[in-house]
């Protein structure tokens, strides 16, 4: 029996197997030509003046980014703490349990701001963005917009792309913030360090070069993670079932392309050490 044939004689509600066995080169083609498509756009969209397009923006913005808020703010802060008691704790043998702000600090603004937020931006938004475009994909808008003549990935992807990419920045910039907020507490009230030692540390480890390179993560994680979610949603099935699959995958692979991202990145900086 071939693939096909199994395919068509499977019973309603399976998953059918073109869709459960696509494979990693086919989905590295796919979200290659969707991210050419919606980087084409992407332009267009940043400069356009109609209406329906800037309410759509900031529509995707809002979603995306100030209903994340809660989540950044409880999130940064607690990472702050643990990241301040687990560096003190690992150099309290050596007695230098004293720099250990400026060890977080460093680490935060390159690493654990944009990391931390990427990964709860894919928890929280990489199921909605492929859910809702899988949703319409069965329901039958999709079609229904390339029949009228509009491309999706114009009115669709590319609004959701230029939303992520400002929101993870500065996202990022808050959990910064947020996380120093944290080290601050942890350093002050439960390691009885004083706020000027705090501050005095902060200032000889905290450059501005380091938040550069931590925004610039920022933007490559959000073009990672709307470029998979959109890829998972609009290539689902056209069937009511496919969406909740879809918007697993679109989490996991957002996962995966945010860590594999970032282990580039500081690949590339270890390797180039003058190059940041």
């Amino acid at each position: 029996m071939t693939a096909t044939e199994a395919v068509s004689s499977s019973p309603p509600g399976a998953p059918a197997l073109e869709r459960q066995d696509r494979t990693y080169g086919a989905r590295f083609i796919s979200r290659g030509r969707l991210a050419a498509r919606a980087l084409y756009w992407l332009g267009w969209l940043s400069f356009s003046r109609r209406s329906v397009v800037t309410s759509g923006v900031e529509r995707e913005v809002y979603g995306l980014g100030v209903g994340a808020l809660r989540l950044v703010v409880s999130a940064s802060l607690l990472v702050g703490l643990i990241a301040m008691f687990q560096v003190a704790a690992q150099l309290a043998p050596y007695g230098a349990e004293t720099i250990s702000a400026r060890v977080v600090a460093w680490f935060a603004a390159r690493e654990l701001g944009p990391v931390v937020v990427a990964l709860l931006v894919v928890a929280r938004s990489s199921a909605a963005i492929a859910g809702e475009l899988a949703s319409m994909n069965a329901s039958g808008e999709i079609d229904a917009l390339r029949a009228m003549g509009l491309d999706p990935v114009k009115y669709l992807v590319s609004p959701k792309l230029l939303a992520v990419i400002v929101v993870l920045p500065a996202l990022t910039i808050l959990a910064d913030v947020l996380i120093l907020a944290g080290v601050w507490l942890g350093s002050t009230i439960f390691l009885d360090y004083s706020t000027g030692r705090f501050i005095v540390q902060l200032r000889e480890s905290f450059v501005t070069r380091d938040i550069a390179v931590g925004l610039g993560k920022a933007v490559i994680f959000a073009f990672v993670i709307a470029v998979v979610a959109s890829d998972e949603g609009l290539s689902a099935e056209r069937r009511a079932a496919a969406i909740a699959p879809a918007a697993t995958r679109a989490v996991v692979f957002s996962l995966i392309g945010v860590l594999a991202a970032d282990t580039v990145v500081n690949a590339i900086f270890y390797f180039i050490p003058g190059l940041i």
